[in-house]
């Protein structure tokens, strides 16, 4: 289980992918993997009679399962703590999100200047966690003037600053 970033409050939710998950991963990676080897081979089995072709397919799988494992978000009441990253949510500067890989992808950057890019599946997949840190983008964006990119106002219905003038 994770722990706090020192001097701040206590985690109310922390999130890692099962190992259901993981291991689902790795076995869609590994069959996916063999399949390209054998498209790429002209649809010819003949690769499979490679050992270290093997070593290779089992390799890629592995990676997948560990980077699924690999992941740790714990949020607290005022913090988002990803790995040994972290950032206050209520003093965030700077929200960007992008698409990498087949993934959006949050970058935080807070007051601090302390920096954490997390997967927005890997906050979302647990409602806890997303409710948490949603609020403290909402009032970053808010009532501090974070900056942001549209794709957080369009793929997270973030509402832009202007909207809320009353």
């Amino acid at each position: 289980m994770p722990t706090p970033p020192e001097g701040e409050g206590r985690m109310l939710e922390w999130y890692r992918h099962s190992q259901r998950n993981a291991i689902t991963a790795g076995l869609g990676a590994f069959v996916i993997i063999a399949l390209g080897i054998t498209l790429l081979q002209g649809l010819d089995p003949s690769w499979m009679s490679a050992w270290w072709m093997w070593l290779i397919v089992a390799t890629g799988s592995l990676v997948v399962y560990a980077s699924f494992r690999a992941v740790e978000c714990a949020v607290g009441a005022e913090w988002l703590k990803v790995g040994k990253a972290w950032v206050r949510l209520y003093e965030l500067t700077e929200i960007k999100a992008k698409h990498r890989s087949n993934a959006i992808h949050l970058d935080f950057k807070d007051s601090a200047g302390r920096v954490v890019m997390v997967k927005s599946d890997d906050l979302q997949e647990d409602r806890d966690v997303w409710d948490l840190v949603y609020n403290g983008i909402l009032h970053s964006v808010i009532a501090g003037g974070a900056e942001t990119n549209s794709m957080v106002h369009s793929a997270f219905q973030v509402p832009r600053p202007e909207s809320w003038k009353g």
